[in-house]
């Protein structure tokens, strides 16, 4: 993972999964649904960052840095 996969996971993830967390807590029906919703969308969108971040990776435009000498003029 590059870093911006480390600051999409550390400002933003986790911030909004204890939120939703905290505010499921918060439900007086004690929904399950909603810990179900939350826990599918956690396993998706782990999934399609894997996936696609190792794509590209792999393939995008830093996956092959080109070597180039300094110039010193």
């Amino acid at each position: 993972m590059n870093s911006a996969s480390y600051i999409f996971f550390g400002l933003l993830l986790i911030p909004l999964v204890v939120f939703l967390g905290w505010l499921l807590k918060k439900d007086k029906e004690r929904s399950y649904l909603g810990i179900i919703v939350l826990v599918a969308m956690a396993l998706i969108a782990l999934f399609a960052i894997i996936k696609y971040d190792s794509k590209f990776m792999e393939t995008g435009p830093g996956s092959r840095l080109k070597s180039q000498t300094p110039s010193y003029r």
